[in-house]
């Protein structure tokens, strides 16, 4: 449904952050299936020392956390559930377990789920898969969006002589 291309021009984060390839699915508002490829050639595989075995080239779950977590994004996105000038963060986890590494050569599926929209809030549940096992699994992540402006850094308040000036 969404080539590379599409994702990443919905999505803030850029390489090396952007952890999605596609959308496979997505059925409004309610679901979406994304992809991540993982390859050998990946950052966080940059300093593996040779003859490192397969099992030494887990995916970090940091990062596959974040990739689930972008495909939230997507979902959130698509089905419009803020205005555009809006980012949805995420600002909560429950119940989620990581079930068997992936490596690379290994496809991932997010398969991300909306569980419940009101307002400013949303609760999505989900699992990514690979083609023989599931890696993830989300209870349910909380997001809430905030208007992109009020994200920006502010400067610092000068500071002030004791006097006042």
């Amino acid at each position: 449904m969404l080539d590379h291309s599409q994702v990443r021009g919905r999505l803030r984060q850029r390489p090396p952050m952007l952890l999605l390839d596609t959308v496979r699915e997505f059925s409004p508002p309610d679901s979406l299936v994304a992809t991540k490829a993982i390859t050998g050639g990946e950052d966080c595989y940059r300093d593996m020392a040779d003859g490192t075995g397969i099992d030494g080239f887990a995916y970090p779950s940091v990062l596959l956390l974040e990739s689930f977590g972008q495909a939230v994004s997507l979902l959130w996105s698509l089905a419009g559930l803020s205005p555009p000038d809006e980012v949805p963060l995420m600002v909560g986890i429950r119940d989620l377990a990581y079930a068997a590494p992936a490596v690379p050569g290994d496809v991932l599926e997010h398969h991300v789920r909306l569980s419940h929209h009101s307002g400013a809030v949303g609760e999505f549940t989900g699992e990514t898969r690979t083609a023989d096992r599931t890696v993830l699994t989300v209870g349910s992540i909380l997001v809430v969006s905030r208007p992109a402006a009020s994200l920006l850094p502010t400067a610092p308040a000068p500071l002030q002589e004791k006097d006042g000036r």
